[in-house]
């Protein structure tokens, strides 16, 4: 087998060029993003690219790119600070507060001799700086060096983008340290395993990718809050955030879950109220639609002091929720509890 080869892959109507690395073992869609005002500029790095074996997108201004971006999260992003409507380093910043987009890794193309002094006054971090111009072969070799760059980070989850295992952790003990206030969510999807095991993978990844676009839309309308999200693996997802609104965030992404839920099953499961699968013995059995168990750890009234301890107690409460009967929907529980 070569160490690369080229395919396609359909997806219903949808086609995806697919690459297999041989040398990181894996299939990778791999995708780049061209912010850039200039259209041939545009159309000569997409033909550079596209001859790589990257699917390339592009957009001519910061807002273009960013609806884009935020639609399909591409693998890298290039970035030209002189862009119409939304400048290249606002373009960033924006990139960079979005929990869901915040680990793609972006490269600055630059005609100015210093950007990395202006990316140190605007406070953003790029993850390189390429001058205009440069050389065609050299730019590919800095993109596929960041791609896989990217694709190393401890535990970063390739399907929804969002911090991952050690991430997460690191991302507490930071907060512990700080000593400030601290609402910890831990986020279940409640019969997601039947779900998946009836409707199929493909459809799993959806609902997960999903629940993910919820969550950062959520953390955008509670920016103030220092939000942060992180997705443990499977159908676990973790917030951290100020705990003044905790609760208003758990109602917010209780019902956009279970508005968009429905959407998920056909019409006669939709109308029965649940779906028949096996259960982990292998019998048949009926599981109720999906819904959300939302744990919440806060250290207003405790003393929060080892990342372990939170754990422990989400996973306490988050076992009470999906032991309650009678369910109607998703919901949330925050530990109210003094030491």
């Amino acid at each position: 087998m070569p160490d690369n080869f080229y395919g396609n892959l359909k997806e219903g109507s949808r086609e995806h060029r697919i690459v297999y690395d041989k040398k990181a073992d894996n299939y990778m869609n791999k995708t780049l993003m061209v912010a850039d005002d200039d259209k041939t500029f545009r159309r000569i790095i997409s033909r550079v690219f596209e001859g790589s074996g990257w699917q390339v997108e592009t957009a001519e201004d910061g807002v273009t790119a960013l609806e884009r971006i935020g639609a399909r999260p591409p693998d890298v992003i290039l970035i030209d600070l002189n862009m119409p409507r939304l400048g290249g380093w606002k373009l960033l910043a924006r990139i960079r507060a979005n929990p869901r987009l915040a680990m793609i890794p972006v490269i600055i193309l630059s005609g100015a001799v210093a950007p990395l002094e202006q990316a140190l006054e605007f406070g953003l971090s790029a993850d390189d700086f390429i001058y205009k111009p440069f050389n065609n072969q050299e730019l590919v070799a800095r993109v596929e060096g960041a791609a896989r760059r990217s694709r190393r980070v401890p535990g970063a989850s390739p399907l929804t983008l969002l911090p991952g295992g050690s991430a997460i952790e690191e991302e507490a003990v930071r907060r512990i340290k700080a000593g400030g206030p601290l609402a910890f969510f831990y986020i279940d999807i409640d019969n997601f395993k039947a779900y998946n095991d009836s409707y199929g993978y493909l459809n799993g990844d959806n609902v997960i990718k999903c629940a993910a676009g919820l969550l950062t839309d959520t953390a955008n309308v509670f920016v103030a809050e220092d939000v942060f999200l992180g997705h443990i693996g499977g159908d676990d997802f973790v917030v951290m955030a100020k705990p003044s609104r905790a609760e208003d965030m758990a109602l917010a992404v209780a019902a956009g879950f279970d508005t968009m839920a429905s959407g998920f099953y056909s019409a006669v499961d939709r109308a029965r109220g649940f779906i028949v699968s096996k259960d982990r013995s292998g019998v048949a059995r009926e599981f109720p639609l999906m819904t959300l168990s939302i744990a919440i750890v806060s250290n207003e009234k405790r003393v929060l002091g080892h990342y372990a301890k939170i754990v422990d107690i989400a996973g306490e409460i988050k076992k009470h929720l999906k032991n309650l009967k009678n369910r109607s929907g998703s919901i949330y529980l925050k530990d109210r509890r003094a030491d």
